[in-house]
Parts: C-alpha cells; sequence; structure tokens
C-alpha cells in the first residue's frame, strides 16, 4: 500500500451525474458524529455534504476526521499526484484509502474542491473560462471574454483564446496559479472609426487567501498583462482585488479595487486608465 504523503488537498469529483448518486457516501467527524449521504464538493475548506434529513449542508473540513464513498471519484493531491476509484477507511485513524486500478493507495487530511470556473463582473464585462486539469496541476483550457469601457473609448472588445498554466500551490486557505496563451481580438470602438482585429498574447498570475473560522475572510488579486502581436509596443493590462468579510453571521462586506491600462488606446486621446472602487453589503443564505 503506498503513502505518498500528508495531504493538503485533493480534488474529489464524482465519476457519474450527482442526480443519479446513491446516498451512501459516509462522513465521520472528530466527535464521533456519523452522517450517511452523497458528497457535493468541498471548496475553501468547507465540505458541502447532502442527506435526506438535513438537505445540503456545509462542515468544517477541519472537523472531518475520514471520509468514504462507493462512487468512483477522482482524487489529486498536493502534489498533483490522481487517483480514480473508491474511497473506503484506513486501518490508521484519520486515514483515507483509495481503492484505485493500480491498487491500494492511503492518504491523510483530504479535502474536497469542485472545480467549475467562469466569472463575470460589473464593470460591464463577461468573462468565461474553460479549464481541464493534468497530472502534477497542469491545466489548459480557453477563454472567451466581452468587454465595453466608455473611459478607453471602447464600444464593444470581444476576445477568445486558447492556453494552458499550473496551479503553484494550493491548500485549504490559499491557492496560487499561472496561466499563459494567446488571444484574437476584434475591438468595435466609438467615433466611427472601423473594427479592428488583433493577435495578443496574456499572462495572468492568480492569488486568493481566504479563512472559514467566524468571522469569515477572503482576499483574492489577479494580475493579466496582454502584449498585443499586431501592434508592437501597445500592451494592456488588468488588476483586480478584492476583500469580503463577515461582520456578523452571514452577512459580509466586500471592497473591490480595479484598474484597467492601454498604453495605446484605440481612441485618440482617450484615458489609458480606467480604475475605480466598489463596496457591497450583503447576505448569505
Amino acid at each position: 500500500m503506498g503513502r505518498p504523503g500528508l495531504w493538503c488537498l485533493i480534488l474529489l469529483l464524482p465519476a457519474v451525474p450527482a442526480l443519479s448518486a446513491p446516498k451512501t457516501d459516509v462522513v465521520i467527524l472528530e466527535n464521533g458524529d456519523r452522517l450517511t449521504g452523497e458528497v457535493k464538493s468541498l471548496a475553501r475548506g468547507k465540505l458541502r455534504f447532502k442527506t435526506d434529513a438535513t438537505d445540503t449542508i456545509s462542515i468544517e473540513w477541519d472537523k472531518v476526521a475520514y471520509l468514504s464513498s462507493n462512487q468512483n471519484m477522482q482524487v489529486e493531491t498536493a502534489e498533483g499526484k490522481r487517483y480514480l476509484g473508491r474511497l473506503q477507511r484506513g486501518e490508521i485513524e484519520n486515514q483515507t484509502v483509495v481503492t484505485s486500478r493500480s491498487g491500494l493507495v492511503s492518504l491523510d487530511s483530504q479535502s474536497v474542491s469542485d472545480s467549475a470556473d467562469s466569472e463575470a463582473s460589473q464593470r460591464q464585462s463577461l468573462d468565461l473560462a474553460y479549464r481541464r486539469l493534468w497530472p502534477n496541476r497542469w491545466m489548459v483550457g480557453g477563454v472567451l471574454s466581452l468587454n465595453r469601457n466608455d473611459e478607453l473609448g471602447l464600444d464593444l472588445r470581444t476576445s477568445i483564446g486558447a492556453g494552458g498554466g499550473r496551479i503553484l500551490k494550493q491548500s485549504n486557505s490559499m491557492n496560487l496559479s499561472i496561466e499563459g496563451g494567446l488571444l484574437l481580438s476584434r475591438e468595435n470602438v466609438s467615433g466611427g472609426l472601423p473594427d479592428e482585429d488583433t493577435w495578443e498574447a496574456f499572462a495572468t498570475l492568480r492569488w486568493g487567501w481566504f479563512r472559514y473560522d467566524s468571522p469569515e475572510l477572503n482576499l483574492s488579486t489577479q494580475l493579466q498583462l496582454i502584449p498585443n502581436l499586431t501592434a508592437s509596443g501597445r500592451i494592456r493590462g488588468e488588476y483586480d482585488i478584492s476583500l469580503k468579510w463577515e461582520l456578523i453571521e452571514d452577512l459580509f462586506w466586500e471592497l473591490s479595487f480595479y484598474d484597467s491600462y492601454d498604453s495605446r488606446p484605440v481612441i485618440p486621446g482617450a484615458e489609458k486608465n480606467d480604475y475605480g472602487v466598489n463596496t457591497s453589503l450583503g447576505w448569505g443564505f
């Protein structure tokens, strides 16, 4: 039985659709409580688990002693190794065994995460991304982006591209990743100027830190550099940072800052920077 070492993070995804999965997964908590139901996901240190009696509930991961499931699960360790199989209780306390085609593999301190990734902002922009994970935390994918910015003289920029990257670090409190690739962009500009098609490269750095203990705290930031390959010397940049803080139970305050930069705006005399601060108050339920 192999032991690849202590997990900081694993990825568990059912190999069959969640609607058809039997509710036979078992969670045992550190205090000895036992729950039988269905694993939904674990993100940012909280396990989402559905039972007939409670529907879907959130469980803080450091309160979980072990997890078992008869479903085929994809398991990823913090080192990037992946296994596909069923989860069983190990012979050692707080240990889970993956029954895979290659044999039995024992792992400790697991966590679960879903892999959906799409994002929309309120700056008259829409960014959709698809990512496929590969061994050792490598990933490939595609992106579609729609942006409008009056300050930069831009009626609509449509960008479609593909690339790859790597998750540099992942744990129950932090994520760090880097990506790069190529974009084909069409810019529809104001002032009656003709549309312009250009090739661009992009490099993106993402970092996030989060705490699920009350008061919950979530700090995330993203920096993207986009040099233009068609118009030499032109470079764009996007920077976002946001802080989400739980004031009282389920009541959140969020503060965010953004900056969009274009070294050579398509409209002569347009601003090179568009930046601002947003704040909001929300209730989670």
